[in-house]
């Protein structure tokens, strides 16, 4: 884009003909074709906006250039660009005015079985179904009209007081209430099918659940078996670092009953124990999230009866 001002500049010139040759190295006829033709690169190249009756508008090239416009009112300042596709094949721009509006009713084209095209307005407004979708645009426009009070309302299509008299049906209008059965009876097919996918997916998972659930359970069973073996057990589980440590995970050093430690609680034992093996803070740790884990999956703090009990139990089970 050239400068706006060179062209009046050289035509002011040409008033005085030694200025318009000293200055600017021109002639009349040259200044006069140099402006004809800036005056056709300048050209501002308006945008309207896509909401029916809005009359405001842009400079485009002004606005992708960083110039002024030519107009204040042709300013771009705000407006949006919608991209090609949708049912809007070229595009379309957006005032500011007019942005939350048309975001609460966004179009998008859904095209249906048997050729058939429709709109799936973000308001939840839904067209009768149309066999060409050139069509889509003008009755999305008229819904917007009808949301701001420009138009009334539509009568539904379904409205007794509205319907065509049988002995005025033609072809046309016959074909188009076979197109709409058809479209119901498509519509209720994949209905149908989507309904019975979900509940072979709900059951494929509620079996995936009560399956987690036996497996949980059992392994539940076993780390409280385990756990009150460990208990019972007159092994001094401090002395190898491979006990300390299987200790640590499924019983724990130190109290975990939850109470208000008093003396008898053992608090430090971990890190006694971590200190007698040496191991490192990283470790101990490391003993101390895996005991948390399994704290979560397994009882704690049964009575020394429970774990007695249990105890007997596995021994009984272990002789059948």
């Amino acid at each position: 884009m050239t400068n706006k001002t060179a062209a009046r500049d050289q035509l002011l010139a040409i008033i005085d003909a030694t200025a318009a040759a000293d200055i600017y190295d021109t002639t009349p006829e040259n200044a006069v074709a140099d402006a004809i033709s800036e005056a056709l690169r300048n050209q501002p190249v308006l945008r309207h906006c896509l909401v029916p009756g809005c009359l405001r508008e842009y400079d485009a090239v002004s606005c992708m250039e960083g110039d002024p416009p030519p107009r204040p009112e042709w300013s771009g300042e705000g407006w949006h660009t919608l991209g090609c596709g949708s049912i809007f094949p070229a595009g379309g721009h957006i005032c500011p005015e007019h942005l939350e509006l048309v975001k609460a009713h966004w179009p998008r084209r859904i095209e249906l079985p048997h050729g058939r095209w429709s709109v799936d307005c973000a308001c939840g407004w839904t067209p009768v179904p149309q066999r060409w979708h050139g069509v889509l645009r003008a009755l999305w426009e008229q819904h917007l009209l009808t949301v701001t009070g420009d138009l009334p309302e539509a009568p539904p299509v379904t409205d007794p007081e509205h319907r065509v008299p049988l002995e005025e049906h033609t072809a046309d209008t016959l074909t188009e209430l076979y197109d709409r059965l058809w479209d119901a009876e498509t519509g209720y097919t994949e209905a149908r099918d989507i309904g019975r996918a979900t509940f072979v997916f709900c059951d494929h998972q509620r079996t995936q659940i009560y399956e987690q659930s036996a497996l949980l359970a059992a392994v539940y069973r076993a780390l409280w078996s385990l756990r009150h073996n460990l208990v019972a057990s007159s092994r001094d589980w401090s002395l190898e670092p491979t006990d300390a440590w299987v200790h640590a995970l499924l019983v724990g050093w130190g109290c975990e009953e939850q109470h208000e430690h008093g003396d008898d609680c053992e608090i430090g034992a971990l890190d006694e124990i971590a200190h007698v093996h040496g191991w490192s803070a990283q470790r101990t740790g490391l003993a101390r999230k895996h005991r948390a884990t399994l704290a979560k999956a397994g009882p704690n703090g049964e009575s020394e009866a429970a774990a007695a009990r249990a105890a007997m139990a596995d021994k009984t089970s272990e002789e059948d």
